[in-house]
């Protein structure tokens, strides 16, 4: 029986190993010291620890990890998403040892690694932004100068937002290029840095892709606009921004762009999306933290698929095979505060996720766990479903309502505001959502409105005079929120 290794760690780990299972095959792990107790050991057959604390020290060091492969007789690797998802040289090192590496081809993975590279190839098929690769200040300047500000600042070898900065004039380039290369570095292990033309206010819109080469078929878009210090928080699929003509547009792309690179297994081509065109940002050569939605509306399993692919099955699909039904959506809960997104690791006092037909958490979070400080803020991901999207929407307040997490922060309460704000309800949203919401907010009260409606009267005791004075209205009411924690949770932390 294979035994494949989930080098990663936190609920894609659960998630990885749980189709693993399906399969017959065996799942095993590794863990740092920071995660002595975290979850994902106890979903696995066996696990090492490979030490650390700090991600180079663990989940980034690439001999560790391929020890931890040997040790336990593997034959494959499955890297996830973020750590070594996207790493070539790792893919390489995985090849040489013999050691399957679930994923894409490590020419494939060449392309999608070097933006340089992907974005020539992808403006054969779509429009690109303009942009280059940059190695030091001298050159980062250079290139801002000539295609003028705003820029962004990119991580070359990474993606889920780390190591993204928006520089708007060249007082602000320096420390953006100096904390973007640091931040690159201790989250995927290089400091390559990518500098484009910034394009402010756009839809963030992506395609799932399936690929062995010879067949290359499409799961669908998904929308991925709500974003903070542009890490996703919210997606959903479909898209509410796309008609049936864009949607077979930029699917149709998409797939191009995936044929011209000679990909193989999963991936997602990101586009930005405003006034009608599309602009191709980049192939994220991985499985997604938002794949949940896509497989919910198709039925399909991705992780299963990129398995199949990897180790030499091929896809077992057509097209035409794929029924898409329904609307998804997810909530990213992370652990953090609702309003400044500030990390708060801690105890959890209380984990009591919602339940219910359509509902999914992928989580690996329990009452009593200590989360670490080393490794990113996500908690727990809510993943509902319904026949259309006022239907699953509804369904989502609830699940949030429902959702009980005290003893740290957590983004439940910015997600009962978003859902409740007229702009998400109506589907007209951009990238520009939160910021404009948290400006309101802080204004008006707009987050400790929408989740002081659903708190039973009696609860709201502060006096109706303190409404003179709305910034100490907002104080107040967040300042009770952080200690309620009653049946109908909506703490922010307990």
């Amino acid at each position: 029986m294979q035994k494949i290794l989930i080098a990663n760690r936190g609920e894609i780990a659960i998630r990885i190993a749980q189709t693993c299972k399906k399969l017959s095959l065996i799942p095993c792990g590794i863990y740092s010291d920071a995660d002595r107790g975290a979850l994902h050991i106890k979903h696995c057959k066996d696990a090492i620890n490979i030490g650390g604390q700090l991600p180079q020290e663990s989940y980034l060091d690439i001999a560790k990890i391929i020890d931890a492969a040997k040790k336990l007789d593997c034959n494959a690797i499955h890297p996830g998403y973020g750590f070594l998802s996207e790493n070539q040289t790792f893919a390489k090192i995985c090849k040489k040892e013999g050691i399957i590496f679930i994923g894409p081809s490590i020419d494939a993975m060449g392309l999608t690694g070097d933006k340089v590279k992907a974005k020539k190839i992808a403006s054969k098929v779509t429009p690109v932004i303009e942009g280059g690769e940059v190695s030091n200040e001298h050159n980062a300047l250079a290139l801002s100068e000539n295609i003028g500000f705003p820029i962004i600042l990119k991580a070359v070898e990474g993606g889920g937002g780390r190591g993204l900065r928006i520089v708007k004039t060249i007082d602000e380039l320096k420390q953006a290029f100096l904390s973007s290369k640091n931040e690159s570095l201790l989250s995927f292990g290089s400091n390559r840095i990518y500098i484009e033309k910034y394009i402010e206010n756009p839809r963030h819109i992506e395609v799932q892709i399936l690929s062995d080469k010879s067949n290359i078929l499409h799961l669908g878009e998904r929308e991925c606009s709500i974003q903070r210090r542009h890490q996703k928080l919210i997606e959903e699929t479909p898209s509410p921004a796309l008609s049936d003509d864009k949607r077979n547009q930029i699917t149709e792309i998409a797939k191009n762009i995936i044929k011209q690179m000679e990909y193989d297994n999963a991936g997602t081509v990101e586009f930005l999306f405003k006034n009608g065109d599309f602009y191709f940002m980049e192939v994220n050569a991985r499985i997604q933290v938002e794949h949940p939605i896509t497989e919910v509306v198709t039925g399909i399993d991705i992780v299963e698929q990129q398995i199949q692919i990897a180790t030499g099955d091929g896809l077992l699909l057509n097209q035409k095979d794929i029924n898409f039904k329904g609307h998804a959506m997810e909530c990213r809960i992370n652990a953090e505060h609702p309003l400044s997104f500030v990390p708060y690791p801690g105890i959890v006092k209380k984990f009591i996720p919602p339940k219910g037909e359509n509902i999914r958490v992928d989580t690996a979070l329990y009452t009593g766990y200590s989360i670490p400080i080393f490794y990113d803020s996500l908690i727990s991901k809510l993943i509902c479903f319904g026949k259309n999207r006022n239907e699953t929407v509804e369904k989502m307040k609830n699940a949030l309502l429902a959702f009980r997490i005290s003893g740290i922060p957590s983004t439940i309460p910015f997600h009962i505001s978003a859902l409740n704000d007229r702009h998400f309800i109506d589907g007209q949203y951009d990238t520009s959502f939160i910021d404009k919401m948290k400006t309101f907010s802080e204004k008006k009260g707009e987050i400790a409105a929408a989740i002081f409606t659903e708190i039973p009267k009696k609860l709201q005791f502060l006096k109706n005079d303190e409404k003179n004075n709305e910034d100490k209205w907002l104080k107040n009411r967040l300042d009770w929120l952080s200690r309620y924690d009653t049946e109908r949770n909506l703490s922010v932390w307990g």
